[in-house]
């Protein structure tokens, strides 16, 4: 129950921060008590600049803790009860002194809390574990070895990103842009192993696969062992020779048996062909090489090829395909073009 008006009407501002209803209204406004502070101000306008001083007063001593873990909240917050004599908690906080020196006390509290939650902060982040990248470039491959032990070969124009203490987690997770080829080594503690890509989440024990995601379409191709595959509320099991191809744009997870060399054959700088359409190369070609491929003669972008082609530089691709194609295949530094 509000207090009547003229309980206020003398209160000078550290009077007003000490009172429980206004401090209330200050941190949570309701509507009742904005009607009563709404109708204190009318019928004493002369109190405005007063109730504003109390305002700043009760949210200097507002303590908003960083978002960490519950453990870390608490530790933190009977620290700074600890250093600044108070309850943090309005349902807790005595009511302050009604003296003049709280002015005082209010602005070294502050003071206080800025510091002390600051300095927590920056020690609980720095204390975190390191994230560990690696990067290729546009024709450049790269074998990476896991803290675990798994051994992960990055294919070009690709990203892998994972704790440096992954072998220490229940669940060792890596996170993959681009396409990579993993050979996941089997712990003692059956750690499942977690790839994450924009749109699904590979989990194994301990296998052979490949994960490819560009162009808003992810495929993850077994080569042993077992796979599970989450995307989308959609789930799938692999066995070795499946495929799992799950599109972006219709959220639709389809999974087929496939030849693995095709898709894994690129670790050796070969890239194996079968039946292939020149548009699905020319794609390739973009992604691994960052070479825009364009086609003069638009029926060839249609052309089925077959065989092996050496993938290490452009160069290479590009004599492979003029004699394939039985076409003059151009390449400048950022482009192919195939006529």
């Amino acid at each position: 129950m509000p207090e009547p008006l003229t309980k206020y009407a003398s209160f000078d501002a550290v009077q007003l921060a000490a009172d429980d209803f206004f401090q209330d209204w200050v941190r949570n406004p309701s509507g009742d008590a904005d009607q009563f502070w709404n109708e204190f101000l009318h019928t004493y306008p002369e109190r405005q600049t007063t109730m504003e001083e109390a305002r700043q007063l009760v949210q200097r001593v507002e303590v908003r803790l960083p978002d960490l873990p519950e453990a870390k909240v608490q530790a933190l917050k009977t620290r700074l009860e600890q250093t600044i004599g108070l309850p943090l908690s309005p349902q807790d906080a005595p009511v302050m002194p009604l003296r003049r020196s709280l002015v005082k006390r209010l602005s070294w509290i502050a003071a206080a809390v800025v510091l002390l939650v600051g300095g927590v902060v920056a020690a609980w982040y720095s204390s975190q574990p390191t994230t560990v990248s690696y990067a290729t470039s546009y024709g450049e491959t790269r074998k990476v070895e896991l803290p675990d032990g798994s051994v992960v070969n990055l294919n070009a124009n690709s990203t892998l990103s994972f704790s440096e203490d992954l072998k220490d987690k229940a669940i060792r997770e890596v996170w993959l842009q681009g396409e990579a080829f993993f050979d996941v080594k089997h712990t003692a503690t059956d750690a499942k192993f977690q790839v994450h890509t924009n749109d699904l989440v590979v989990e194994v024990l301990g296998t052979e696969f490949n994960v490819s995601d560009r162009r808003k379409t992810t495929q993850v191709v077994l080569q042993s062992g077992k796979v599970q595959i989450k995307a989308a509320q959609q789930s799938a099991v692999l066995r070795p020779g499946d495929m799992v191809e799950f599109r972006a744009d219709t959220r639709s997870l389809t999974q087929r048996k496939v030849r693995t060399e095709l898709y894994s054959s690129w670790q050796k700088n070969i890239w194996i062909l079968d039946g292939e359409s020149m548009s699905d190369v020319a794609r390739r070609i973009e992604d691994n090489f960052g070479i825009e491929v364009s086609f003069e003669n638009p029926s060839l972008a249609n052309e089925k090829i077959s065989g092996t082609i050496p993938s290490g530089s452009a160069e290479e691709v590009r004599d492979i395909l003029a004699d394939l194609l039985k076409a003059d295949c151009q390449l400048s530094e950022k482009k192919l073009t195939i006529k």
